[in-house]
């Protein structure tokens, strides 16, 4: 089994400065030996069209399933994923509002965004990681807290 597939909907995983712990919807274009052509779903260049470009498989994971923990309350420390910028930033919940979460991005100091956000748990999910196994791909959550 081909484990990415023209169609396959996919998050290109940041690797550079200022986008590191940051994922990005995109579908799959064309599948070569150790590269994709991707279309974001959501970042578009000066032509108002969405960006393709081709990345290395190593920076790319497939789009995560919805969270079955449906009624999970988020806990301070929690490992979660904020939507903002057109992706998904990777960071830590650092205080628990009334329905929203204030969250610490790791590794983003450096640019011109601020280490610290308040969010509406609308926009906020769940910190999933993914492995490779025989066929497919297994998910788990990651969660600093009980």
């Amino acid at each position: 089994m081909d484990k990415y597939f023209v169609g396959m909907r996919v998050e290109v995983v940041g690797h550079e400065e200022g986008f590191w712990n940051s994922y990005f919807g995109a579908i799959v274009l064309r599948v070569d030996r150790t590269k994709l052509r991707v279309r974001y779903e959501e970042l578009i260049d000066e032509n108002e069209e969405y960006i393709e470009e081709d990345v290395a498989m190593k920076h790319v994971r497939p789009y995560p399933p919805e969270s079955r923990e449906v009624n999970y309350r988020m806990n301070v420390g929690d490992d979660v994923d904020v939507y903002d910028r057109e992706g998904w930033w990777r960071g830590e919940v650092v205080f628990v509002y009334d329905g929203e979460l204030m969250v610490y991005f790791h590794y983003m100091a450096g640019d011109d965004t601020e280490d610290y956000g308040t969010f509406p748990l609308d926009r906020i999910r769940i910190h999933q990681e993914v492995k490779e196994v025989a066929k497919g791909f297994a998910w788990s959550h990651v969660k600093v807290t009980g």
